[in-house]
């Protein structure tokens, strides 16, 4: 059995905008969106504040700002959401939702 060892860059989102495709293969995982609105839900129901700002840092195209609101709906807490994204393509999709 022969084994090709491929060795790649690791991304580096803070220098370079990713590619769609690249957004696409991370939005794949459903899992993981789903454990991010719990993790959510879990603090917003540990404080007992009447708004709670929230700062999303690299938004990407908003699949976890979607489950942040779904998170502020499901447990009936008002939030302010600042959605913090530098790649124009990714804000450009952001202001769709």
């Amino acid at each position: 059995m022969e084994v090709k060892l491929r060795i790649i860059a690791p991304l580096q989102p803070l220098m370079d905008n990713l590619e769609s495709y690249t957004y696409e293969t991370f939005e794949k995982d459903p899992i993981k969106y789903d454990l991010y609105r719990q993790a959510v839900e879990k603090a917003l129901k540990a404080k007992d504040l009447e708004e709670t700002v929230v700062f999303m840092l690299g938004a990407g195209r908003g699949p976890i700002v979607d489950k942040i609101l779904e998170a502020a709906k499901n447990v009936e807490k008002k939030i302010k959401l600042y959605a913090i994204e530098k790649n124009r393509s990714a804000i450009n999709i952001l202001r769709l939702i």
